[in-house]
Parts: C-alpha cells; sequence; structure tokens
C-alpha cells in the first residue's frame, strides 16, 4: 500500500499546472500530458471515481452527509492504489468537515502546497466561476465556501481564502512544500525541484527539462484550444487564461484591493503578498 502526497490549493492557483508537470515528468514527457488524462498519475481527491469502489450504493444516491462519512475509506482506497507516493488532488482546506476530517493523515506521507496571491486569484474565480469580481472578493471571504456536488465530483469544503492557507502551512502532521505559483513561474526549475526532493526523486535533468518545456502555459493553452479540456468551466473561454502574476494591477479598482488586503493581510504578509504601499 502507498501513501497520499497530496497536491493541494485553493482553486485557481496552479494545481493544475502543477499535476500537467508531474503527469510529463514521471511518464517520461515525449509528447506531452493529455489533459483529459491527469488522473492516471495524479488523482482527483474529490472524484466520484475514488468514492464509488468503497460505497455500498451509488455515490448519487448518498446524502451529502453520508458522501463526506466516505471520505477517510476513499482516501484509504485511493492510497491502496499503487505502492509508494500516490499524488491526489484536492481543493479541500485541512479541516473536517460535518465530523469528518477532509484530509486523512494516516494514509498521508506529505503534502504540497501551492499559493497564490489572492489579488490575482480571485479574478480567475471569478472568471471561473461566472462572478463579478465584487462577488468574488465575498467568496475570498465566505467562511462557509464550498463547490456543491455535482455528477462527477463530491461537495469540495473551502473556507476563506486566509483560513485554507492556514489550514495547510500550519500544524500538519505532515511534512507540507509549500510552493509559490509566482515563483512556479519566475523560477520553474528550483519550483518543481522542490516537489521532486520532497517524495525523494532525484531529479533527472534532461527530464525536468523537457517536462518544464511541455508544461508551459502557452503549450497548455495550444492544447485545450485544439482539444479542450473538460475542466474548462462553462463561464470560461479557456480554463488556461493568462499564466502571469500580477492581473491585479490593471484589472481590480483601488476598493476591491483594500477589500482583499484587509480581509486577509496576516496570511498575505506572511507571503510576501503585500504591494509596498498597502503595508
Amino acid at each position: 500500500m502507498g501513501s497520499i502526497v497530496w497536491l493541494a490549493s485553493y482553486p485557481k492557483s496552479g494545481n493544475t499546472w502543477m499535476r500537467v508537470f508531474l503527469n510529463n515528468y514521471l511518464s517520461g514527457p515525449n509528447h506531452g500530458a493529455d489533459l483529459d488524462n491527469l488522473d492516471v498519475l495524479t488523482l482527483g481527491g474529490s472524484s466520484k471515481t475514488n468514492y464509488a469502489p468503497i460505497a455500498n450504493q451509488s455515490v448519487e444516491n448518498l446524502s451529502d452527509a453520508e458522501t463526506m462519512s466516505l471520505t477517510p475509506a476513499a482516501h484509504h482506497y485511493m492510497a491502496s492504489r499503487q505502492p509508494g507516493p500516490v499524488f491526489v488532488k484536492t481543493h479541500n482546506i485541512r479541516a473536517p468537515q460535518l465530523g469528518v476530517p477532509m484530509i486523512t493523515p494516516e494514509v498521508t506521507s506529505a503534502g504540497v502546497y501551492i499559493v497564490r496571491n489572492p489579488l490575482d486569484v480571485v479574478i480567475s474565480v471569478a472568471d471561473h466561476y461566472g462572478m463579478t469580481l465584487d462577488k468574488a472578493v465575498d467568496f475570498l471571504e465566505n467562511v462557509n465556501a464550498n463547490t456543491a456536488e455535482d455528477e462527477k465530483m463530491v461537495r469540495q469544503v473551502f473556507s476563506t481564502w486566509s483560513n485554507h492557507v492556514q489550514s495547510w502551512t500550519e500544524g500538519a502532521s505532515f511534512p507540507v512544500e509549500v510552493i509559490r505559483y509566482e515563483d512556479m513561474l519566475s523560477h520553474p526549475t528550483a519550483s518543481f525541484k522542490k516537489v521532486l526532493n520532497l517524495v525523494r526523486v532525484k531529479p533527472e535533468t534532461t527530464n525536468l527539462k523537457k517536462a518544464i518545456k511541455l508544461s508551459s502555459f502557452k503549450v497548455l493553452q495550444n492544447k485545450e484550444k485544439k482539444s479542450g479540456f473538460s475542466e474548462r468551466s462553462r463561464y470560461s473561454e479557456a480554463f488556461f487564461r493568462r499564466g502571469t502574476a500580477g492581473q491585479w494591477k490593471k484589472t481590480l479598482n483601488t476598493d476591491q484591493v483594500k477589500r482583499i488586503i484587509e480581509a486577509h493581510y496576516d496570511q498575505m504578509k506572511k507571503l510576501n503578498y503585500i504591494p509596498k504601499e498597502y503595508l
């Protein structure tokens, strides 16, 4: 039986990008990862396909509480799917929901937490969920923020952006490597090496360079344009929109910037996300 290495993040923070890189690296990147087959090497932690095998009936027939109660068993099932580290994506906060821990420490060996400046996150959240920017600012402040169950996924629980960050960067019983989205952009080799080192995979230089090249936003945008991507929201023109940092400077108004910084000041300061003029 293996153990889970969580690929965790608040939504729209670079998790899928990290999954693409790992798929490219671990499979030996000749043609690049198939965007709609990322679950082959990096499982979806909230996917119903990982809940169905341990349910006594169709997951569709279960209540929200009944589905949530299956979470530890679903995590044990995912950990058992292969020996060694099992990469599993999650957007869940590392905290209980309906009395059930959303992250099961008994089958966890480590976590990678991908974090992004909330001033930019809010723009991508607005696009992905079909919200105005002001509503997206509210969403990042909502202690009850979540996404409801759908045909593919069980409920995912986020809470506020600050609560989410704090839950993953403080107090875990397993090692957590924090990777900033902005560092993935500016220093991809160093950032992705940290992830490989965490799971004791010695980075192979040629394979690493190829995996990074095939994981670039330009490549991913071209793939999505050519073949589509099932994770694209019906509200968005594309899942891979910009792949840049600092969009907020031209997109958010002063009031929106102030609201985000006021609501998330402590965690933003810890991650060096507060603009100098607001310190």
